[in-house]
């Protein structure tokens, strides 16, 4: 329980991230970035709820193995997100509101994100790039956004003043035809200036079905 805790806290931390970044290869700006929020914006307000299969790969520094994991993805609206880990162990985070539930190993801890402001504005961040929801507000965050001919690569920018990590940031890769999202690359940079390697944690979809029905079980945090 207390790793499963600590992990979905470290990978809210790692939201922060640098504003300015190199163009990466095979992609170009985007010639008009709010089209594309709007388009964002208008393929969420048609999403009722999704589920998918998912794959989250930790990557860290120093390790010989990364580590997978797979499991079932759900969303609601509004604001309901569970994570339910099939393998190699079963384990399930879950937010509804303000309200976070972790289960591992038959024992279950949940908090309330209101509690710590700074939790409650990442929370929110980490379930909006996981939701299909890409945050747009100006206020919060910075977008560079990238395209090349079958997809986005936006780098998200939170504008948070509890952080101070210069090099940290998140990668989102959106299909163009659908804006679906289809990966979530939480990236911390090495604090050895000469190393090239970072640790990161990834969350691949597949198999997205939008608009299905889903049980409220599935978002119960009690």
């Amino acid at each position: 329980m207390r790793n499963i805790f600590r992990n979905l806290f470290l990978s809210v931390a790692l939201l922060v991230s640098a504003s300015t970044f190199a163009q990466p290869a095979g992609y170009k700006k985007v010639a008009s970035p709010d089209d594309f929020k709007n388009q964002m914006l208008n393929s969420a307000k048609t999403m009722t709820s999704m589920q998918s299969d998912f794959k989250q790969v930790k990557h860290i520094v120093g390790m010989p193995k990364n580590i997978e994991q797979t499991g079932k993805f759900y969303f609601k609206k509004d604001d309901k997100l569970a994570l339910d880990y099939l393998t190699p162990m079963k384990s399930q985070i879950i937010m509804n509101g303000s309200k976070i539930s972790m289960v591992s190993g038959g024992q279950k801890k949940s908090i309330d994100a209101n509690s710590n402001p700074t939790v409650a504005n990442l929370k929110n961040m980490l379930s909006s790039c996981l939701s299909g929801q890409l945050p747009t507000n100006s206020k919060d965050v910075e977008l560079v956004i990238y395209e090349n001919d079958k997809q986005f690569l936006v780098y998200v920018t939170p504008k948070s003043e509890s952080f101070t990590k210069k090099n940290d940031h998140i990668e989102v890769n959106i299909e163009k035809v659908s804006y679906n999202i289809l990966s979530v690359k939480i990236i911390e940079k090495t604090k050895n200036a000469n190393s090239k390697d970072s640790s990161y944690q990834e969350f691949t979809f597949t198999n997205m079905q939008k608009n299905v029905s889903i049980d409220e079980k599935k978002f119960s945090v009690q």
